[in-house]
């Protein structure tokens, strides 16, 4: 399927593109809109022909060949398949999101694959290399790509419980020492580098801390998943903690500045972060509504009151 592409002014002089014949000129500028993601279509010149030129006598096998030579394409074969691999094509092309991913092989025998966004399918991260055999793992996000299992990277066994360990507690304990939590962001003294002690208190700012715009969020039916490996039927009731956004937001700013974390990896170490939140005992937030009376009489009831006295009492000569 052709694909609309860029082409820049300086293309037209280029030393080594104008010792090119114009049909191979003109030849290179179909390739790329013939081409996949990667810059890659199959080596096939009859189809290419009747694609570019079908009304003109051009040999596109012979100017392929005068193509590569000037260093612009590499042809090679690869799985028994005859490819054209466009030099710099991403450099100087910017394929649309959606563009689905190259079905062809790099000159090394690995194919380029990324993570789409689950909602609208674009690209999401860095490209990938992998194996033909791991395709169908990658894409199936089974085995070594499973979002829950592995275990270098990181990830963790669906057989496995996520265990409230003295480990976890020690291991979230230490991190919590290197990052100051959004609540505390703003309670640092110039000066000396220190926390105010009144900004200490855990239960200031729970209730209005909400989550920075444009920060990290899960994919929440994925992390319904990973804490559910742990909680069982309890998952539900983590992901509906009423302080979840406040969580989130104490997470991200724990994370923003450590080393880069694919989405699995923080999805896990947040499903984590929510269940060692989950289990702490559960404090009372309620707010104390009772206020001082500055009334005295109050501690006492109702002041009584006192019939007056109708007329004036003759005491005599008693006084």
């Amino acid at each position: 399927m052709a694909r609309a592409r860029n082409i820049k002014p300086s293309f037209f002089m280029n030393e080594d593109i104008v010792e090119l014949s114009v049909e191979a000129r003109l030849l290179f500028i179909g390739l790329w809109t013939l081409a996949d993601r990667e810059g890659r279509l199959e080596n096939r010149p009859k189809k290419i022909k009747m694609s570019l030129f079908p009304a003109d006598e051009i040999n596109v096998s012979e100017q392929l060949s005068n193509i590569s030579k000037y260093g612009f394409i590499e042809l090679y074969n690869i799985d028994d398949t005859d490819v054209i691999q466009i030099a710099n094509f991403i450099k100087h092309q910017n394929p649309h999101g959606l563009e689905k991913d190259s079905e062809l092989p790099d000159v090394n025998g690995l194919y380029t694959v990324y993570d789409r966004n689950p909602k609208n399918k674009t690209v999401i991260g860095k490209p990938k290399l992998v194996k033909k055999s791991e395709l169908t793992d990658f894409y199936n996000k089974t085995g070594a790509f499973n979002p829950i299992i592995t275990t270098n990277n990181g990830f963790i066994d669906t057989n496995t419980e996520i265990k409230n360990s003295d480990a976890n507690n020690n291991e979230q304990g230490n991190n919590c020492s290197e990052t100051v939590f959004i609540s505390d962001q703003n309670a640092l003294n110039p000066e000396s580098f220190n926390l105010n002690p009144d900004s200490l208190n855990p239960e200031l700012g729970a209730q209005t801390q909400t989550v920075v715009e444009n920060s990290w969020s899960p994919n929440p039916e994925i992390l319904l998943s990973v804490i559910r490996q742990s909680m069982g039927v309890q998952a539900e009731q983590v992901i509906a903690m009423p302080d979840y956004d406040f969580h989130l937001g104490n997470f991200n700013a724990h994370w923003e500045n450590k080393i880069d974390l694919t989405e699995n990896q923080k999805t896990r170490k947040f499903a984590q972060w929510l269940i060692l939140e989950f289990k702490k005992p559960q404090r009372n937030t309620t707010p104390n509504n009772k206020q001082n009376n500055l009334n005295v009489n109050a501690a006492h009831g109702q002041v009584k009151q006192y019939a007056t006295c109708a007329d004036d009492v003759d005491t005599g000569d008693s006084l």
